[in-house]
């Protein structure tokens, strides 16, 4: 209150103008600022300044903090615990008081700007809204009366040379203790990191100079952008951060950057900008600074990735599947390293010889505990990165291997396995199947299929990819085109694509029996295949009556939990050499 007190006579001019819009607003006899001490209150009015002793259990203004909404009192006369108020029965002998809290610039309750009337008033007629406003008005005046006086301990050091604001060494200092404060009083910050788009340019091209003067009017506008009770820091180079005491809404972020956006005049040339911001806020994010500010430095950078000239706000959500993608592939990295992962194997039928013509090699990772983990566990969290590359090629040479063995023992099967878009996209992928192939029997070459998403790729890659498929065509390999009619892009992917075989999805052969509109996609893709010369096989098989349907149909082959589930390797051949008993 002593420091408050203290202010100068532009701060006390300006609160008596907002003292006197909400007299005539509401039309009372005064509108007081009152400020809270102990046991004493220290009063704005129309006669000037005056300390007044109150005790707090009678003090309108220790009420009002301490429940830190609206107090209203229609008549203190007729309330039986003002009725003996000092300044009820004495000057200025106030009957209608109406009240509402004062915030310091560190959120804490000092006082209140209250309505004051001699003659009682009903609650009811007036619309306090305005009053709230007018308070925040008077909280910005204290606040920046007391941000200009230099702080206690405050240095140099601290302070950006080139446009005034904290530099990051104070900021880490300002949000720890905003962020204290946060958690103490169950408040809310909205962290904005602050990046200018194409700012190198106006270096590069006009000199540092003209690049130092952009980032001062940059400052100065972001200053004027915010309240003076939030905090905007400069971190250096075209960098800034900007915290919110509150959850940050759209209108603030649309402010903030268009004064961005506003033209920069330096001599004769005219410089526009934009940014890119970043936000995150606590306590949606429970971080500490430097957590908050990292994520903020995600989102700028989705910003920048989405096209720049606008904000992003931080996924936590996202943030943390993140985390744990992390976590698993890190588990996958050293499953593969410990030869955790195998290949499980799944028959496939030919329905023209009633045989095991083959088996489609499954991916599942055996825990030490000996439980099976399903590849739709982990293989999400790798998906196009390094490590679902190496995984497609221990896949492969995990194939080949079975492969080996099932012409060791003369058996006449086939395996076809999942190749990742990744894979296909890599260009190490064929040296590596140059690699794998070597030295080995051409017939062996020739039974190992190359399932391929239809829904492989961006159409940005198509070129690339089909170089590789091509590739893989004249290593003498069989290729599939998987999961054929869930893609956009079906007839073109059957042109564009030479396999020599087509799965149908599971999905339109399981509801084929029940839904007209499958049964059709069905027909139409097995006539389709026979047109192109491709063998079509019906995968998702689950009972009789699909098979005989798929068969009636003019399908080449089946798979499915009709006939078996994936099976490791020994157990798999053990079933296929005793079908179909």
């Amino acid at each position: 209150m002593h420091q408050t007190r203290r202010i100068d006579t532009l701060t006390e001019e300006r609160i008596d103008r907002i003292r006197w819009i909400a007299k005539q607003h509401y039309r009372v006899t005064d509108a007081w600022l009152m400020l809270e001490g102990e046991d004493l209150q220290w009063c704005r009015t129309d006669t000037g300044s005056a300390s007044v002793a109150i005790p707090d259990a009678l003090s309108l203004c220790h009420h009002t903090i301490r429940h830190d909404a609206l107090l209203v009192i229609e008549d203190a006369l007729m309330h039986p615990d003002y009725v003996e108020h000092p300044l009820v029965v004495g000057s200025p002998h106030l009957r209608f008081y109406a009240g509402v809290p004062v915030r310091d610039i560190e959120g804490f309750g000092i006082g209140t700007l209250c309505l004051i009337d001699t003659a009682p008033i009903s609650a009811s007629a007036l619309n306090f809204e305005m009053l709230g406003v007018l308070a925040n008005q008077v909280e910005d005046e204290i606040g920046l009366h007391l941000l200009t006086r230099r702080p206690p301990g405050l240095t140099s050091d601290d302070i950006d040379p080139l446009t005034g604001l904290p530099n990051r060494r104070l900021l880490q200092v300002l949000m720890k203790a905003e962020l204290a404060l946060a958690r103490q009083c169950r408040g809310h910050l909205s962290i904005c990191l602050i990046n200018l788009d194409g700012f190198k340019s106006i270096n590069d091209s006009h000199g540092n100079s003209a690049g130092d003067t952009v980032l001062r009017v940059v400052a100065e506008r972001l200053r004027d952008a915010v309240r003076r009770k939030d905090l905007v820091a400069h971190l250096g180079g075209d960098e800034f951060v900007v915290i919110l005491r509150d959850r940050l809404q759209p209108e603030a972020c649309h402010r903030i950057l268009d004064q961005i956006r506003i033209p920069i005049r330096i001599s004769e040339h005219v410089h526009s900008l934009t940014a890119s911001m970043g936000v995150t806020g606590y306590p949606e994010d429970e971080e500490d600074t430097d957590a908050l500010l990292h994520h903020a430095y995600q989102a700028m950078y989705s910003a920048k990735e989405a096209g720049k000239n606008g904000y992003c706000r931080f996924d936590l959500g996202l943030h943390h599947s993140r985390r744990e993608r992390l976590s698993i592939a890190r588990e996958v990295w050293q499953a593969l390293s410990l030869q955790q992962l195998e290949l499980f194997y799944q028959p496939k039928i030919d329905y023209h010889h009633d045989t095991v013509a083959g088996f489609e090699g499954l991916l599942r990772w055996r825990l030490p505990s000996g439980e099976i983990l399903p590849p739709g566990y982990f293989l999400p969290s790798i998906a196009n990165t390094w490590l679902d590359i190496e995984v497609g090629k221990y896949v492969i040479d995990e194939a080949l291997r079975a492969l080996e063995e099932i012409m060791r023992r003369g058996l006449p099967y086939s395996i076809s396995i999942n190749v990742s878009p990744s894979s296909f996209r890599d260009s190490g992928f064929i040296d590596h199947l140059h690699r794998a192939l070597a030295n080995r029997d051409r017939e062996l070459v020739g039974r190992l299929t190359l399932e391929i998403l239809e829904s492989i790729s961006p159409q940005e890659d198509m070129e690339a990819i089909v170089v590789n498929i091509q590739a893989c065509l004249q290593l003498g390999l069989q290729l599939s085109l998987d999961d054929f009619g869930t893609g956009q892009s079906s007839l073109s992917y059957l042109r564009t694509f030479p396999t020599q075989k087509i799965k149908i999805d599971r999905s339109f052969v399981i509801g084929m029996l029940d839904n007209p509109e499958d049964e059709a996609i069905v027909t139409a893709i097995i006539d389709l295949s026979k047109t192109f010369n491709r063998l079509v096989i019906g995968e998702g098989v689950e009972n009789s009556a699909i098979e005989a349907r798929l068969k009636s149909l003019g399908c080449d082959l089946g798979q499915g939990f009709y006939y078996s589930p994936a099976l490791p390797f020994e157990e798999a051949l053990q079933w296929a050499v005793a079908y179909p008993s």
